[in-house]
């Protein structure tokens, strides 16, 4: 019998200070993670799997990541607001990794862009992201909690 290996887990945001960094369980940094930071066609985690609002038309939700280049993210990105912190999106990535992404201004940097990801190998559900997030970066959880901020799923339309 061979024995199942558990998923690799990692954090995608700012540990305590400014900076959006990729980061192994226990706040170890990650290095040399593009595999895990990139998917799509070349899009990078940061800010880009997050819900925003369409300010254009009637407050409709969408992610960044739906720009299909560069520059289209880029466009959706000035096309509305972030929601509010807290409010995630579950994205089964093209990388191998789930992920939810939601604005985070409670990590060590107040500015507006700030946000923070949760990653998981494989396929999950949004209740089996948010025990992985418990297990492995409970601190990120205990300044959520401080910062007076819950993290609730949002659908898309």
């Amino acid at each position: 019998m061979t024995e199942k290996t558990a998923p690799r887990c990692f954090y995608f945001g700012c540990w305590n200070t400014p900076g959006h960094y990729t980061f192994c369980p226990g706040g170890r940094s990650a290095r040399n993670c593009l595999d895990i930071e990139l998917y799509g066609d070349g899009a990078h985690l940061d800010g880009t799997l997050a819900p925003r609002k369409d300010g254009y038309h009637g407050g409709k939700l969408f992610w960044c990541g739906q720009g299909k280049t560069e520059e289209g993210r880029q466009r959706l990105r000035y096309d509305g607001a972030e929601c509010p912190q807290g409010h995630f999106l579950r994205h089964e990535l093209d990388n191998g990794f789930t992920a939810i992404q939601w604005w985070d201004r409670c990590q060590g940097d107040t500015r507006g862009g700030c946000n923070s990801t949760i990653l998981l190998e494989g396929s999950h559900t949004s209740e089996e992201m948010l025990i992985a997030a418990k297990e492995h970066f409970p601190e990120v959880l205990a300044n959520l909690e401080r910062g007076g901020v819950e993290l609730v799923e949002v659908k898309l339309p």
